[in-house]
């Protein structure tokens, strides 16, 4: 997580937190508490809103976290613009923050989070089931994912307007959200398949044939059609053999991959 996107310093180590959790599973709330140099308590009152923290404070977790000189300065002054003593100081402090993040551009980060993690793209999907719960604690189950990502992934779609809560409290899709490849960091696109290709690896050893199918084609064809490929890339893979298979220049070898699986858990 950039601090210099975040809508306030609470969802900074809520990303920080979910972050950790995706490069190891068996990460916690505690360990995230006792990393920073704080109780568990305070650090859950903290997360949910009961507590703020103080300018001290502020300023050992942003260096616990290993934020930047930026990215600290943002951070510290998000708390102070919550919890400073005094209006003009916590005017002061919002003035601060809009001021270091004026030439940047927040939408950016968020659309490469979005990209990267396969699980935005499955809570958008899953808002279409019949059993559909807005409950982030039974996304995260559902989709197999910690509370903290399932949190940080909601409201990031929240903000983009690709969700919107009703009065309710119930989600629902927002904007429509077409993909487009252009402008997207390819580190992120990189990510995204690079986790649904572990998922794939995953599924073939624990799903039943009955919710999976994986299925490859090994052909010979000509390297100059493979723009022509992609755009057939969803089609039945026979077409897609027999299309180019017959090619009379056949410069390489590829390996077409497809696999469908089971997201939900």
């Amino acid at each position: 997580m950039n601090a210099l996107s975040g809508q306030n310093y609470r969802q900074i180590l809520q990303e920080e937190l979910a972050g950790r959790c995706q490069k190891n599973p068996k990460y916690s709330l505690r360990a995230f508490a006792k990393d920073l140099l704080i109780s568990p308590q305070r650090l859950s009152h903290v997360l949910n809103g009961n507590y703020g923290l103080s300018g001290p404070a502020a300023v050992k977790i942003a260096k616990r976290i290993g934020l930047s000189h930026a990215e600290a300065e943002v951070f510290c002054a998000l708390v102070e613009s919550e919890h400073a003593r005094g209006r003009v100081r916590r005017d002061i402090a919002r003035q601060k923050v809009n001021e270091l993040r004026k030439e940047y551009t927040p939408l950016s980060v968020d659309t490469f989070k979005i990209m990267a993690d396969w699980y935005h793209f499955a809570i958008l999907e899953l808002t279409l089931v019949d059993d559909f719960d807005a409950d982030p604690s039974w996304i995260a189950k559902t989709l197999g994912i910690s509370i903290y990502e399932a949190n940080s992934a909601i409201q990031r779609l929240k903000k983009l307007e690709f969700l919107e809560e009703k009065r309710d409290g119930s989600l629902k899709l927002g904007a429509q959200f077409d993909v487009n490849p252009a402008g997207i960091p390819s580190d992120a696109v990189k990510k995204f398949h690079k986790q649904l290709l572990e998922k794939a690896m995953l599924a073939i050893d624990l799903q039943s044939l009955d919710d999976r199918d994986f299925s490859s084609v090994i052909l010979a064809m000509d390297s100059a059609d493979i723009p022509l490929a992609k755009k057939k890339i969803r089609k039945f893979q026979d077409e897609f053999d027999a299309e180019f298979s017959k090619a009379a220049k056949k410069s390489s070898v590829y390996c077409l991959g497809v696999q469908l699986f089971r997201l939900r858990k």
